[in-house]
């Protein structure tokens, strides 16, 4: 029975072919404007996520003591309690406590001097934290260290008149790091040995890490008293999520036990944040489009039944229900939305490979390329300015369809509450 009257409402719709055209070119406009709109959030959102670099970084949660408006500690110690406390969250994978050195290590290399923030780790977390070695091989030993991918770029010659930054070769020069006491008045030369160099990019380009235990000893030396295990604390401590995915909650559970906490993952999310409020925003323009082409419908649908009034009478006359003429009315109201939704996403489609031919093609800087008024780097993602996903296409479907449907409701049941008798005697 269905089928019967879904053919009956196709030969319906093509007796006026024009204002069929007509009609569907509202929704068309809508549909497109909507998709593409979209799609355009979509594809400056996947840019700006691509410019965090490596995944990593999104898993990452530096933890840091809390201070108060009067520099007084807000927060729990920063000690092996802690560790314990952090690693019970749901959804930590790893805890990595980090012990600063009191005093500036400066670095020599021959005629060269540099340096860098010198942390202390333990060996067996080097693994997690997510950086690779672009030279060389990540472990640490008794006055052996691993560089952040920057800090050899980073020395210069004391005799030089104006200060050039100078490449140095840490792993194969020989290297003597200078620490100074607490007073200035002392110093201690280690003769350190780089084992491997960062990959550049992440959060310790500019680090050097050495044994916990070796900073430990320097800070006896620097402070000139032996550290006390009953008020020991880290500098920081570096949470690893499981997956980007639970980095906020953990993020947020780490803040209701006191401490500060923040990383890549909290700005991520306010970017993703921003893109939702963007999308909704653009979206609902789109909408306006699609609102407009919903009132053509339903003056399509309205027009129709008026002409076939006498028509409608017959219907009921030879044993068509109210429901028959409304599921009639109704099926045309739908594929006049999802005829207009075909053809708007088919045209969304030509568009977006328009747009991203074209940005593809635009001139690429020293940054990699990009538009410039766009504070992303669009070469990261292959210059998709525009994106339609799967979900996207098929929710533009189905919207236009409930477009028609709804824009074509009441003409219906107006058409399908008719009486009979005054519906035959209409001319």
């Amino acid at each position: 029975m269905f089928s019967e009257l879904a053919r009956l409402a196709v030969h319906n719709l093509l007796r006026a072919r024009a204002r069929l055209a007509m009609t569907v070119g509202g929704v068309i406009v809508g549909t497109t404007a909507v998709i593409l709109l979209i799609a355009l959030t979509i594809g400056l959102q996947r840019a700006a996520e691509a410019g965090f670099g490596e995944s990593s970084a999104l898993t990452e949660i530096q933890v840091y003591p809390g201070f108060g408006r009067d520099g007084s500690d807000t927060s729990p110690p920063l000690d092996n309690d802690a560790l314990i406390a952090l690693s019970q969250i749901e959804g930590v994978a790893a805890v990595i406590p980090f012990l600063e050195l009191a005093s500036w290590g400066q670095i020599q290399s021959g005629d060269y001097f540099g340096g860098g923030q010198t942390l202390g780790v333990d060996p067996r977390y080097l693994p997690y934290l997510g950086a690779n070695v672009s030279e060389g091989e990540l472990v640490i030993g008794r006055n052996q260290a691993v560089a952040g991918g920057i800090v050899a770029e980073n020395f210069y010659d004391p005799q030089a008149e104006e200060y050039q930054p100078i490449t140095v070769d840490l792993i194969n020069s020989e290297l003597v790091m200078t620490v100074y006491n607490r007073d200035g008045t002392s110093t201690r030369d280690i003769d350190l040995q780089v084992n491997g160099i960062l990959t550049p990019g992440t959060s310790y380009d500019y680090a050097i890490f050495l044994p916990i235990q070796d900073i430990i000893d320097l800070n006896e030396w620097v402070m000139g008293e032996p550290a006390d295990p009953d008020t020991f604390v880290y500098s920081q401590i570096l949470v690893r999520a499981t997956s980007r995915e639970t980095a906020g909650p953990v993020a947020e559970a780490i803040r209701e036990l006191g401490f500060n906490a923040g990383g890549m993952g909290d700005f991520l999310n306010q970017i993703n944040g921003f893109f939702s409020t963007m999308r909704l925003v653009l979206g609902g323009v789109g909408g306006v489009a699609l609102l407009v082409a919903a009132f053509g419908v339903a003056n399509t649908m309205t027009m129709a039944i008026l002409e076939r009034t006498r028509e409608i009478g017959l219907m009921k006359a030879v044993g068509a229900t109210d429901r028959d003429v409304l599921t009639i009315f109704l099926i045309e109201a739908a594929l006049v939305g999802l005829l207009g939704g075909l053809a708007g996403l088919g045209i969304s489609y030509v568009i977006q490979n328009l747009i991203n031919q074209a940005v593809r093609n635009l001139p690429q800087g020293e940054g990699g390329g990009g538009i410039i008024f766009l504070p992303v780097d669009l070469s990261q993602i292959g210059g998709n300015l525009v994106v339609i996903p799967t979900d996207l296409a098929l929710f533009a479907l189905a919207l236009a369809t409930l477009v028609g449907v709804c824009a074509g409701l009441l003409p219906a049941l107006r058409a399908a509450r008719m009486t009979t008798v005054l519906a035959l005697k209409t001319e």
